[in-house]
């Protein structure tokens, strides 16, 4: 199907707003599914480096559930198609291959059954962060039931777009982070997931929301972590994106076991609260709070408050409830300058 140049630019445009969160990460899949004439598309990111060796589907649009399961399973792992498009970092088609993919068990066992006879796949550089022994990257993989292969210019232009089509398994990927999880968009009274299942979040619709309105209220990136129910501990930031705010989360190992009350009260102290301000904000006793404190300096390896709060600042301990108390109190023995009470780390 022939596509002229305004669209590959419409198309590069709605690349980057779906990656730095703008629109839903299925809008330029569809399109390139649509204009390029295949019937399914799925865009398949890098392995997590929590929940092993399996490839993420971040979009899936109409290959029937066993299909896509496959593809991203055996295909991306062991199939020679695969790695041959891998290792030549060009689009590849079914007649750019050294045999016949038709003998081939991926063609046999997955695509056959679905009546495909020509498909594609663009190999995905590593988004910038990819970290943790991760080294199979991500990749979009395209099918069709008609018999005819993409032109070649086509291909070469899916090539060139293929590092902003990475970006879309991770939006807003930044240097020496590495992927996370989930990827969230909150805004406008809505909820949407960019990357994984929301329903594994662990936070319901309603606290991302505050989460988005803490974020919007200084109007700098959060940086936290969490502990859900089952015990799981979370690494969350956010960022800006067009008309809301992107969560993103990661799961992370506990921080010298600091305990989730622990956690709130760094946060606090680390602004420079007194233990009486900490001791009423939480709703605990000044014993309590004092308590937390030796506990803590004595988990971290840090003589006072002062040590305290650098490991905090360059180690994001800090939690939910902490930058909700900031938000919602001004403790009145608390005098600091208003950028030392936000929680951008990045600095």
């Amino acid at each position: 199907m022939a596509v002229d140049m305004a669209w590959w630019v419409r198309l590069s445009d709605t690349i980057r707003d779906a990656g730095s969160g703008g629109t839903a990460l299925d809008e330029p899949i569809r399109m390139i599914r649509d204009g390029l004439g295949f019937d399914c598309a799925t865009l398949v990111g890098p392995p997590r480096a929590v929940v092993g060796d399996s490839h993420p589907v971040v979009v899936n649009l109409d290959y029937p559930g066993e299909a896509v399961q496959y593809i991203a399973t055996t295909y991306a792992t062991q199939c020679p198609a695969h790695r041959y498009a891998i290792e030549n970092r060009v689009a590849r088609r079914f007649i750019d291959l050294p045999y016949d993919f038709r003998d081939s068990r991926t063609y046999l066992e997955a695509l056959k059954p679905c009546g495909f006879h020509e498909g594609l796949t663009v190999p995905l550089p590593l988004p910038l962060g990819s970290v943790h022994g991760i080294v199979r990257p991500g990749f979009l993989a395209l099918s069709s039931i008609h018999r005819r292969p993409l032109d070649n210019a086509a291909r070469l232009a899916l090539t060139m777009l293929a590092a902003e089509l990475s970006i879309l398994t991770d939006p807003h990927p930044e240097q020496c982070r590495p992927p996370a999880e989930l990827v969230i968009w909150a805004g406008q009274g809505r909820v949407e997931s960019r990357v994984g299942d929301r329903a594994a979040a662990p936070f319901a619709d309603k606290l991302v929301a505050r989460i988005e309105a803490l974020h919007s209220r200084d109007g700098t990136g959060l940086r936290f972590r969490h502990r859900d129910a089952t015990g799981r501990w979370w690494h969350v930031t956010t960022d800006s994106a067009r008309e809301g705010v992107l969560v993103r989360l990661m799961q992370v190992e506990p921080d010298v076991h600091l305990t989730a009350r622990e956690l709130d009260v760094v946060g606090l102290a680390s602004r420079g609260w007194t233990n009486d301000d900490i001791a009423l904000s939480l709703g605990v006793s000044v014993r309590t709070a004092r308590s937390h404190i030796e506990s803590v300096l004595l988990k971290l390896g840090v003589p006072n408050r002062t040590a305290l709060a650098r490991e905090a600042m360059l180690r994001d301990l800090d939690s939910l409830d902490a930058i909700r108390c900031v938000a919602e109190t001004a403790p009145a023995s608390v005098s600091v300058p208003r950028h030392l009470r936000t929680v951008d780390r990045r600095k």
